[in-house]
Formats: C-alpha cells, sequence, structure tokens
C-alpha cells in the first residue's frame, strides 16, 4: 500500500508471480473458490491507510477480515437469492464467495484496525505508527 508509479512492465511481474503460486499450489485460478473480487481503493493519509470496498447486496455478517501475517485479507460471501414467480432470462450481477489480500507496508498498527460497513461500502482504516520519538524525558521514582 505504498506510493507505487505504475509501468506496463508492472503487469507481467504480477501476472508471472500469481503463475508461480499457482504452480506452487497446485491449482488453477478457477479453483480457488472464489467467484468474483469486490473492486477497491485505497488512500494514503499522513495518519492512516483507508481502503474502500465494494460490496453492495453483502451482509455484515458475510464479511470477515483478519491480518495475516503481513497482509490484510477480506472475504466473504454475497449470496444469490431466487426470486419467485418468474424465469431469469440473464444473471449478471456476482455472487457466491469472494476474497481480496492486501499487502500491508512496514509502520502500520495491526492492532488498531478498524472497519465500518455502510451502505454497500465497506471502510477498513490501518492506521500508521507515529514516528518513535528519540529523546523522551524518563521520570524518576
Amino acid at each position: 500500500m505504498a506510493k507505487l508509479h505504475w509501468t506496463p512492465w508492472m503487469a507481467l511481474s504480477e501476472l508471472a508471480q500469481e503463475a508461480e503460486h499457482l504452480i506452487a499450489e497446485g491449482g488453477l485460478a478457477h479453483d480457488t473458490g472464489y467467484a468474483w473480487q469486490p473492486v477497491a481503493d485505497v488512500l494514503e493519509t499522513a495518519a492512516a491507510f483507508r481502503l474502500t470496498l465494494e460490496l453492495p447486496g453483502v451482509a455484515r455478517e458475510d464479511v470477515h477480515i483478519e491480518a495475516r501475517g503481513r497482509a490484510l485479507v477480506v472475504s466473504g460471501l454475497r449470496r444469490f437469492v431466487r426470486e419467485p414467480g418468474g424465469v431469469y432470462q440473464a444473471v449478471e450481477r456476482s455472487h457466491g464467495p469472494f476474497a481480496r489480500r492486501f499487502d500491508l507496508p512496514k509502520g502500520v498498527s495491526r492492532a488498531e484496525i478498524t472497519a465500518v460497513m455502510k451502505d454497500g461500502l465497506l471502510v477498513v482504516v490501518v492506521p500508521k505508527l507515529g514516528p518513535e520519538r528519540l529523546r523522551r524525558r524518563i521520570p524518576i521514582s
């Protein structure tokens, strides 16, 4: 989640990394069990990183957020609700399990991560650690 100056070569690098990961896992991308991925914005401020994911139609109870090692993983399920009394001619909205993984940079407070879900948007705030004070007064007891 650090600043990134994108170049077209980065996409090739990411593709190669994904291929290596799939080979190591012994499976293909469609075997992961995730039907779709929600879109996300990542905003860096002076105090924190703020991730905003679009999750319309997903219940709060069906979303899970975990800090795993150096990554933040958002996963869940959008349920398909069949409308009675008709035959679907098209189903274009994605449903089923989803997951997104975000690498956490150094210098963030994993213990203070917060999340709020409102109006189909999940906002996760990952606070940065304050600068370490190099000098401090030590009280004498």
